[in-house]
């Protein structure tokens, strides 16, 4: 498992060598910060990570002391060779470990390790060197790989060069290894055996003043030494230097080499929190009894060589696997598979035997800390002269199983993830602290080393106190605590847990715990928001470095919060300009033991004088709506707004915002209210003002249209930048060089980042074209308001419409009779829109006669054509025009009259007249009747034929004429059947005239011609010449020809 506590440890660092977390790292593994009842949520923390775990890899160097006194009898010989193992002479002192225990000791170490841990293993005597495969730190891996490590433990046989007790060598070698292999996440041990004091050759001089300088920069490194002295039979126990050197954490003594396989198991279980070890019973067997809770994992049964007997669960025989079998013991083994619940007994053939049991779940202590980050097994220091809190919580399946103290005493609940504490009256130099309630093995028991030292400040709860309850303007509550003194210390880092007293059903609860932000030598966490009319309890824990020792403390203190209503989320000083736009969101909520009703607010609010801010007026229409049910439990989400403020004009203002309780009733009551029961209000209402970003506004161009229903209606956007709240802007012309033109502004709006205000330039008449400008001037609603500057100018082009007739000349034909009719094309460019409207302005045209004979548009009339179509590929527009004479147009009766003049033509809703030159005959008889029918026939190659057909149709009129009257009637209609044939002929001219022309002209509507016009359309003759069907009910002239009379029949 992770390290939850500590920091990591960091090479060739200054002691102290580890940086700590955070106080009571340990307490607050794995506990975030949280209510754990209706208390807010305090500060987040990030938990730190445990390094008391089974899970950690362990690093250990194994130290053994080879010196001649362990094998040999000694003193030996003078200049001469030691005695042959044991002995091999008369001698008054014997071996003190002749059969080499402590490498089946060392081997057993290597057994019980798990797979992750590393091992190495040293002998040292007047040299130091490691031993067989396990000279340097090496992974022990898998059961094969254990054992070809442990095959190659042996002890030496040659102790000519072995005299010595050189411990400074070997703790050399040990730092070398340990340094080399040292990584973050593993713990690193020494196991340093010995069974005397140090020794050394002539020369070597201060080899006491080199372990002590050894054992303090292991130490400073965050490795522990397990320092042990096996008693010689006949010296006893040496090992004074060590006892001195380690007096915190003491020596560990074997009065016998048997007793290092115990010891080193001990030893094991020290270092490794999972493991149990168990004596055999006085009559050699191993009893134990497993429970599920347990969560058993491996049982590993150490005997003298092939001393176990019989293996039985519940009275059922079980097979043990062997692991170890040397010359001194039999490691044997039970697999996890076969490790269930039941009674577990072993005999043995012998009373030394034991059991190590590794059992997932154990018991930790968390305070005090141990003094080294990475070692639980460390001794933990508290200050002298006051109890230390112990905190602890159970690990594995069995951990909600209950936690005892030495005496029995049970820690108590106290806070999350099982974290259990109880405040001794004793100040103990041990704990020994069991997981669950067993009465005989196996007992999950874990013993921690603790002492006292009167050189550790104390620590002082300082915030809060029953006289000052250090409440915060939001109500949360300022909680501190710190080190008395002025010694030296580092890494301070502290915890607090916040418990609830008050005589109620919540008594005892802790509602609040979270880790504290340390500096120097204090501690403070502002999270904790309590309830008003409620006392708690404030446990704070602390922990520091002093000269390269983790050590640590705790205080508490107490407070009952008086009755009170209290807004929570409503500031002590209110700044109007600040308030939220729905006002301030407030939590309304109530600490007392008999109802409060309702609770009302009321503002003053008066306005500082420009000239003399001491002078104040009270403004009128600022009000607050705020009148709530205080609520007996929980609270209550509400808002509190002071309205009236959009209209304050600009200036210094301060009042009074005050709050009064009232009983259910309606009567005042007298209840602290917080933050304050009459709250002070400022508000600076500085001159709204607002910045053209322009100093001209271009409305852009538009074409002009000869629609009369033409209105110019341009926009354009003038970017804006307000100071403070936007305000409306009051927009109007102030110059304008086109009538009838007005501006009006629309809705402000937000574009590309920036605010921006629509004007609309429009008009109430059609515009003509040309160019417009003037000058547009801003204010304000009224004279509170700035704006810069206060005029811009303006522009818009309203685009003029060109038109010209292409066609140099129109040719009309024939144009006489009143009602007459004459057709033309008249092709022109026209640069505006459609529909538009051709109309006639004026015509002047005179005869070809010697008398000059004029017509105008008295004479002539043209109908309006109104023009839909598209243009020609070429931009033109083909118009079809049609003249109509509105009387008699004077003639040359010899001759006939052709009449050439200029006709004005213009586009409704344009002054310009375009003229365009004009022709058409007022032909005589001969030309209207004759002419159509002799021209043609009378013209080659027709006259080839018609000449002399003529001739003889001469001769045959003379003859006839000779011989009868001469007919007149005859004759004219003899002339109105030619006139037929030349108005056909025409007709069939006109269909053979360019199709573009007569598609044109069906893209345009003639105006109706006025009534008086019109009629000559339907007279007798008028329906025939303007191209309509005769009357079907006229008849034929009566004449009074003969019946067979020639001329009254066709050819």
């Amino acid at each position: 498992m992770k390290d939850l506590f500590f920091g990591r440890r960091m090479r060739n660092a200054p002691v102290p060598f580890y940086r700590l977390l955070a106080l009571l790292g340990v307490i607050l593994a794995l506990l975030i910060p949280r209510p754990l009842s209706a208390a807010p949520v305090g500060q987040a923390t990030q938990p730190a990570v445990t390094r008391d775990s089974a899970d950690q890899a362990l690093d250990v160097v194994v130290l053994l002391d080879d010196s001649g006194s362990m094998a040999t009898c000694w003193p030996w010989p003078q200049d001469g060779p030691p005695f042959n193992p044991p002995c091999g002479g008369a001698s008054p002192n014997l071996p003190s470990d002749p059969a080499g225990l402590r490498y089946s000791a060392a081997r057993l170490l290597l057994e019980l390790a798990d797979a992750d841990d590393r091992v190495a293993v040293v002998r040292f005597d007047s040299a130091a060197q490691g031993v067989g495969a396990l000279g340097e730190l090496t992974p022990v891996g898998s059961d094969e790989n254990r054992r070809a490590l442990s095959a190659t433990l042996q002890a030496p046989d040659d102790y000519f060069q072995r005299g010595y007790t050189r411990i400074d060598l070997g703790l050399d070698e040990a730092i070398r290894l340990l340094d080399a292999g040292r990584t973050p996440g593993r713990s690193q041990y020494v196991l340093l055996l010995t069974d005397g004091e140090p020794s050394a050759q002539s020369g070597v001089i201060n080899q006491t003043a080199r372990v002590r300088e050894q054992i303090a920069a292991l130490n400073a490194a965050g490795v522990l030494i397990f320092p042990v002295v096996l008693c010689n039979p006949t010296a006893g126990c040496a090992g004074d230097f060590l006892r001195e050197e380690f007096a915190d954490f003491g020596v560990r003594e074997a009065n016998s080499a048997p007793e290092l396989l115990q010891l080193f198991s001990a030893i094991v279980a020290d270092m490794k929190p999972d493991r149990s070890v168990i004596g055999a019973a006085g009559s050699g067997a191993l009893q134990l009894s497993i429970r599920a809770a347990h969560g058993a994992q491996s049982l590993t049964l150490i005997t003298p060589s092939s001393a176990l007997l019989n293996l039985q669960r519940d009275e059922q025989s079980m097979l043990a696997r062997t692991l170890t079998d040397d010359a001194n013991i039999t490691v044997s083994a039970v697999e996890q598979a076969q490790l269930t619940a039941g009674r577990w007994q072993a005999d043995t053939g012998d009373q030394g035997g034991f059991a190590v049991v590794q059992a997932a779940s154990y018991p930790q202590l968390l305070n005090p800390p141990p003094s080294i980050a990475d070692s639980p097994a460390s001794v933990r220091y508290y200050p002298a002269g006051k109890p230390p809190l112990l905190m602890a919580r159970g690990a594995g399946p069995g951990a909600a199983e209950p936690i005892t103290y030495n005496d029995g005493s049970v820690l108590q609940p106290f806070g999350d993830d099982g974290v259990r504490a109880l405040a001794l009256n004793e100040e103990p130099g041990a704990v020994r602290l069991q997981l669950g309630d067993d009465a005989e093995p196996l007992q999950l028991v874990r013993t921690f080393q603790l002492e006292a030292r009167a050189d550790l400040p104390l620590v002082r709860a300082i915030s809060p106190t029953v006289a000052a309850p250090g409440l915060l303007e939001d109500g949360r509550q300022q909680l501190q605590a710190g080190f008395q003194g002025d010694d030296a210390i580092s890494d301070v880092a502290g915890t607090v847990f916040v418990s609830d007293t008050t005589d109620d059903a919540r008594n005892g609860a802790l509602v609040y715990q979270a880790i504290m932000q340390c500096a120097n030598r204090l501690c403070r966490d502002d999270g904790f928001t309590p309830e008003d009319g409620r006392a708690y309890r404030y446990t704070f824990v602390l922990e520091a470095v002093k000269e390269g020792l983790r050590f640590s403390d705790w205080a508490q203190s107490e407070t009952q919060l008086a009755p009170a209503v209290y807004l929570r989320g409503l500031p002590g000083e209110l700044d109007l300009a600040r308030m939220p736009a729905d006002g301030w969101p407030i939590e309304l909520a109530s600490g007392a033991t008999e109802e409060i009703g309702s609770i009302q607010a009321t503002v003053t609010l008066a306005r500082a004088d420009d000239d003399d801010p001491a002078v104040t007026t009270p403004v009128e229409g600022v009000s607050v709506q705020f009148n709530e049910d205080v609520p007996e439990t929980g609270s209550l989400a509400t808002s509190l707004r002071i309205d009236g403020l959009d209209d304050l004009r600009p200036g210094a203002y301060t009042g009074t915002l005050t709050l009064q309780t009232f009983t259910p009733s309606g009567l005042p009551m007298n209840v602290e209210i917080r933050p304050g029961a009459a709250l002070p209000v400022t508000l600076d209402v500085a001159r709204p003002a607002v910045i053209i970003n322009a100093e001209a506004l271009d409305f852009g161009e538009t074409l002009f249209d000869t629609s009369p229903n033409f209105r110019l209606s341009q926009e354009a956007l003038l970017p804006v930048a307000f100071s403070g709240d936007p305000f409306a802007l009051h927009v109007e012309m102030a110059d304008n060089s086109c009538p009838d033109i007005i501006i009006t502004p629309d809705e402000l709006r937000r574009q590309a980042g920036q605010d921006v205000l629509p004007l609309r330039l429009s008009s109430s008449q059609p515009v003509p074209a040309g160019t417009c400008s003037g000058r547009i001037a801003l204010s304000g609603p009224n004279g509170d308001y700035d704006v810069t500057p206060t005029e811009i100018s303006w522009r818009t082009r309203v685009s003029a419409v060109e038109w010209a007739a292409v066609d140099p000349t129109l040719r009309l034909g024939n144009l006489q009779r009143p009602g007459e009719e004459a057709d033309a094309i008249l092709r022109l460019r026209f640069t505006g829109k459609t529909p538009f409207i051709v109309e006639m302005a004026d015509l002047q045209a005179a005869g070809s006669g010697e008398q000059g004979i004029a017509v105008s548009d008295e004479d002539v009339a043209m109908s309006a054509v109104e023009v839909t179509g598209a243009p020609d590929e070429n931009g033109l527009y083909a118009v079809p025009l049609t003249f109509t004479a509105r009387r008699a147009i004077p003639f040359d009766p010899l001759r006939g009259s052709v009449y050439a003049g200029t006709l004005g033509l213009r586009v409704a809703g344009l002054e310009q007249v375009q003229p365009v030159d004009l022709t058409f005959r007022s032909p005589n008889t001969v030309q209207r009747y004759l002419a159509p029918v002799f021209v043609p026939v009378y013209t080659l190659p027709w006259a080839l034929l018609t000449v002399p057909l003529t001739l003889l149709l001469l001769l045959l009129l003379t003859a006839r004429l000779r011989g009868r009257d001469f007919d007149e009637d005859a004759v004219e209609e003899a002339a109105m059947a030619a006139t037929r044939q030349m108005a056909a002929a025409e007709f069939a001219a006109q269909a053979a005239s360019p199709a573009s022309d007569r598609a044109a002209a069906r893209s345009f509507t003639p105006v109706s011609a006025p009534a008086q016009d019109a009629v000559w359309g339907r007279s007798e003759w008028g329906a025939p010449w303007a191209g309509e069907p005769a009357d079907e009910t006229s008849a034929p002239p009566a004449t009074d020809r003969a019946p067979g009379d020639p001329w009254s029949q066709g050819w």
